[in-house]
């Protein structure tokens, strides 16, 4: 199909889904700015000004306000808001500087619902690319996984956007599970500058600073440095971490603004890698030769975004993301068949987004279109290794030299109406085109390119029940091609026997995989009782088709396993956040999934695993915050964590029940000063983050847990 016709059915489809992600630290103007002064003042948002006027601070949209602001602005351009019918977490700077997390797999997200226990938002799946990742709303990466907070500087988060579910049609089709956009810190209205300092008691430190401050009426900047320095509880989990970033601000008139950020970060890192049973219970703070790797990594990742008002009933946004990554690793064996080695990797990922959005008096309508593109170019070389229990980068012969392209083209379209005051529709789709390309620089045989395109539609409703509490419900459907390095597979050439096939854990080519096809359906209810309680709860359901899972080949085959479309899946869950300030001394906060993930066709080789749920899915995941303040500036917090038992195989023959793990929070603000102490597994669990077996129920994979009691203090002074 050509692209204008592909144009004119995206157009025929009427519209976008949803408000668009949050896509900036710099939210739209509200249209009625005077009735926006009395919303609440639960965080601010920057408006435009003339060159000879102060900034206007203005509050920003929440659920308590319902309808003083016109309904076009409470879904805010590039914002994730209560508005929004979409399942979501916004993670502000309050609870930021309350966790203070170092890693936030094991410190902030398990108090985010759905959360999986491997990669993605949602659904546990490590070898799936089911969640994105964005950088003040660009997309900064071609695969997705939930660790990425760690990849942007932690000094220069204003909040963290996590969207459940598909998203918004700014979302690429493959994020089913979700999209984690870090919005980062923009120059502050008047001059800031801070200094912290932190001492790990596992041996090491955090230390930063912060400048910000606005130049000219016109002209604002902020920037942040800071070094992590850690040696970790276990062996070999030490790393070093140097951070910097900074943002410029420029309005040149009141109407137009443009901002220009740049981001350095060099990671340095070793992984502990796995133990058996009989490891973990002999020394859990071990770590197994062949198992534990290196890897120092480096982000280069320069921005812009320009932005200009039309009146009151247009906005053009035109944003620009580059980010270059460097990186070495020193891998380990993952199997008999394989051997460690270095590898040596290089990528640039572009992404660039145009997006008008024009506001309708008839049904109070807002029309929102643009283009997304994703461009990746990357070459990565492997080396064979010269011993395993060095952690020096030493390079053997070369054994692998491969340059891959990934371009995603992506326009999009969204309608919004409110037919009557209290309902809000939304429309939308986006055609995604995906095209694949490997060159193998050795080997002829792991050439190969393939194209993907799909039109994908959504739909979204948000009903106001009064003006605190509201219902949302969503239908959106996705798509995920799969990559190259599925399709080619092993690349190398076919075995002459089935033996020497499992010999070599050889998977043959597959070029004809079709891409998985989704549909996710979502309803939920969220906002705030008289009594002060905020709430936010909602159920989904996801059903998937021509699942791409690996199946065992026959014993006369010449493979060992294949990847084919040959699985249909369904999961569902509900997700819930509740808050609760039961007076002026005491908080109450609970974060709950509840997960369920079933085969509906699922056989490999002689096994049929259909109707099994999936392994590492547990039902129950709760976090519960208790927090404590006796007097002005002072803040203690209790956390609990629970997750249910859940299986540690396919089979279902096995499964394993963490301990439940506290932490306690303890700190002090003033004006200028801010101190704290952290007590993290407070009563020293000995727990595993993970735990895989065999079919037969033997473990053999042990993933340690992140800390016995670790203790952490740190001071900071706001000049």
């Amino acid at each position: 199909m050509k692209l204008e016709q592909r144009l004119f059915t995206l157009v025929a489809t009427a519209g976008l889904a949803y408000a668009p992600l949050a896509h900036s630290a710099e939210p739209a103007v509200a249209a009625n700015p005077a009735a926006a002064e009395q919303a609440s003042e639960k965080s601010v948002v920057i408006v435009p000004a003339p060159a000879d006027q102060p900034e206007q601070v203005l509050p920003s949209v929440t659920a308590t306000v319902a309808r003083e602001v016109e309904v076009q602005s409470r879904t805010e351009l590039g914002r994730l808001t209560e508005y929004t019918p979409l399942a979501g977490t916004v993670v502000g700077r309050e609870e930021l500087e309350t966790v203070r997390f170092v890693d936030s797999l094991h410190e902030l997200l398990p108090r985010v619902p759905g959360v999986s226990m491997s990669r993605n938002l949602r659904f546990t799946d490590g070898g799936k690319n089911y969640t994105e990742n964005r950088i003040d709303g660009m997309r900064a990466r071609n695969t997705g996984t939930y660790s990425f907070i760690d990849q942007v500087n932690a000094g220069d988060i204003e909040r963290v956007e996590i969207v459940r579910g598909p998203g918004s049609v700014l979302s690429g089709s493959n994020a089913i599970g979700g999209t984690i956009n870090v919005i980062t810190r923009d120059p502050p209205a008047k001059s800031e500058y801070q200094a912290s300092g932190e001492l790990f008691g596992d041996g090491g430190y955090r230390a930063g600073v912060t400048a910000g401050a606005p130049i000219t009426s016109s002209v604002g900047y902020f920037l942040n440095f800071n070094r992590l320095d850690r040696e970790g509880w276990r062996d070999h989990t030490e790393e070093a971490k140097d951070s910097f970033s900074t943002k410029w601000l420029f309005r040149p008139d009141a109407a137009s603004s443009l901002s220009f950020r740049l981001e350095y970060l060099h990671d340095d890192y070793q992984d502990p890698g796995t133990l058996t049973e009989a490891e973990f219970d002999a020394d859990w703070q071990q770590a197994e030769p062949g198992t534990w790797y290196r890897t120092d990594i480096t982000y280069t990742t320069p921005s812009l975004h320009y932005r200009r008002l039309f009146g009151e009933v247009g906005e053009l946004n035109v944003y620009g993301q580059r980010r270059l990554t460097d990186s070495t690793a020193n891998a380990p064996a993952y199997s008999s068949a394989s051997s460690s080695g270095v590898k040596d990797s290089e990528s640039t990922e572009d992404n660039l987004q145009l997006m008008y959005k024009h506001l309708f008096a008839t049904a109070k309508g807002a029309v929102t279109g643009g283009l997304d593109l994703m461009a990746t170019d990357s070459r990565s070389k492997s080396y064979a290794g010269t011993g395993t229990a060095s952690f020096d980068f030493v390079r053997g012969a070369l054994t692998g030299d491969s340059i891959s392209k990934e371009t995603n083209r992506s326009p999009f379209l969204q309608y919004e109406a409110s037919p009557i005051d209290p309902l809000r529709l939304t429309f939308g789709a986006r055609w995604d085109n995906i095209e694949y390309e490997i060159d193998d620089q050795l080997k002829d045989s792991k050439d190969g390119s393939k194209k993907y395109d799909r039109l994908v539609k959504k739909f979204g409703a948000v009903y106001e029940l009064n003006r605190s509490n509201l219902v949302w419900l969503n239908v959106a459907e996705g798509f995920m091609g799969p990559g190259v390095s599925t399709l080619i597979g092993s690349g190398t050439a076919t075995p002459s026997s089935h033996t020497a096939a499992v010999k070599s854990r050889f998977v043959p080519t597959n070029m004809d995989l079709k891409p998985e096809d989704s549909l996710t359906k979502e309803i939920g209810i969220r906002g705030r009782l008289e009594s002060g309680l905020r709430y936010d709860t909602g159920f989904y359901r996801t059903e998937f088709r021509n699942l791409i899972v690996s199946t065992l080949c026959g014993p006369t085959e010449l493979c060992y396993t294949r990847y084919e479309n040959a699985a249909s899946a369904h999961a569902s869950g509900f997700e819930t956040t509740l808050e609760y300030p039961l007076n002026d001394y005491l908080d109450l906060g609970l974060s709950h999934t509840y997960a369920r993930y079933r085969y509906d066709d699922y056989v490999s080789g002689s096994t049929d695993y259909s109707g099994k749920e999936r392994y590492y899915t547990p039902r129950n995941h709760f976090n519960l915050r208790v927090a404590v303040k006796p007097a002005p500036g002072w803040r203690v917090e209790l956390e609990m964590d629970h997750i249910d038992s859940y299986y540690t195989n396919q089979a279902l023959t096995d499964s394993y029940q963490r301990k439940d793990l506290y932490n306690l929070r303890a700190s002090y603000t003033s004006k200028s000063w801010s101190a704290w102490l952290h007590a993290l597994n407070l009563f020293d669990v000995k727990y595993a983050e993970r735990v895989g077996s065999t079919d037969a129920g033997v473990r053999n994979s042990y993933t340690a847990g992140y800390a016995p009691l670790t203790v952490r203090v740190g001071i900071s002074y706001l000049f």
